[in-house]
């Protein structure tokens, strides 16, 4: 009969090694159990002996070589290359510069000869498309210009045109632009200078008087006297234009209400002529005040412009200004002793 001590006393068992977490090969494994068996083990120097003295050893020596050589070669031939690449580009730079003193060479005689051209006195002008169409009051001629400024076309005239379309008194001279030809001439029974249309209706000025003229005949539809030497009407609605109504002030006449007057009898002098930008803001340009008074479309003074703040160049009073339509772009003309434009 056993006791509870006896139950509880472990059984002595054989040791037994276990090789399971070890990396190892069967051979070595072998051996490691059974010493004697050592033998059959290569060891690591053995097997390296005389490995830098075979053939394929040999070989993969001459290959590497061979690599390391052309990759060198390749190095050089790219550092080569960027040099070149560098003295390239200098030679570009260079030539670049001998571009730009060409072309601002080119750029100031075209703008020398269309100085000189405009200082014959042209006396209005108007975009029409990228082309610029002028009056020559001394040489009795319509000029056209191209967008560079290149003159393309001339019309000569038998009177002294005043204002685009508008010739001498009494009459009206209509033009093709291109080619530049006399279309239509109308007979008118007023006296005439600056020329608006609007709708089937010529607005022109002289005086003290603006007219509103059939435009397919020329007849008169209506007159309106106004209080200064009027030259000018700007009107780009029916029955809504501006024009100087006073030596120092202009008149927006308006058949919805919106009609105003400005005056400033200390900064505007004689302003023949008035334009609208495509923000419906008005230009009132001071002929004997020499500047430019921007008001809003309301008649608020926005902000004044002295003609040497746009060129300080310029000599001549501002005269007319005209923008293009639904653009930024704007053409001016100073009389005086030169014109500028």
């Amino acid at each position: 009969m056993a006791t509870s001590a006896d139950v509880n006393t472990p059984k002595e068992e054989p040791l037994k090694e276990d090789f399971s977490d070890l990396l190892t090969c069967t051979i070595c494994l072998e051996t490691f159990k059974q010493p004697k068996k050592c033998e059959q083990v290569i060891t690591i120097d053995k097997a390296v002996a005389g490995v830098k003295e075979s053939t394929k050893a040999k070989e993969l020596m001459k290959k590497l070589k061979e690599t390391s050589k052309k990759l060198e070669e390749i190095i050089c031939s790219r550092k080569q290359n960027t040099t070149n690449f560098e003295g390239e580009i200098d030679g570009v730079l260079v030539e670049i510069g001998h571009i730009r003193e060409k072309i601002n060479k080119k750029l100031d005689d075209l703008e020398k000869r269309i100085r000189e051209e405009v200082n014959s006195n042209f006396i209005s002008g108007i975009f029409f498309n990228d082309d610029i169409i002028i009056t020559d009051y001394e040489k009795n001629r319509i000029v056209c210009h191209d967008n560079t400024g290149k003159q393309t076309e001339v019309l000569n005239i038998p009177n002294y045109p005043t204002d685009i379309t508008k010739v001498n008194d009494q009459k009206i001279f209509i033009i093709n632009v291109k080619p530049l030809i006399l279309a239509k001439t109308l007979d008118t029974k007023v006296p005439t200078w600056g020329l608006c249309l609007v709708e089937n209706e010529y607005i022109t000025a002289n005086s003290n008087t603006i007219y509103w003229l059939n435009a397919e005949t020329g007849a008169k539809i209506k007159e309106l006297a106004t209080g200064a030497d009027t030259r000018f009407v700007t009107c780009y609605k029916k029955n809504e234009y501006v024009y100087m109504n006073n030596t120092n002030s202009i008149k927006l006449e308006s058949a919805d209400g919106k009609g105003f007057q400005y005056t400033d009898s200390k900064l505007l002098s004689y302003s023949y002529n008035q334009e609208i930008d495509k923000e419906w803001n008005i230009y009132v340009v001071g002929y004997s005040s020499n500047n430019i008074h921007q008001l809003t479309p309301a008649g608020q003074l926005i902000r004044i412009i002295p003609v040497s703040d746009i060129d300080n160049t310029i000599t001549g009073h501002p005269w007319v200004m005209r923008y293009k339509r639904n653009t930024n772009r704007f053409l001016s003309k100073f009389n005086g002793s030169k014109g500028q434009c």
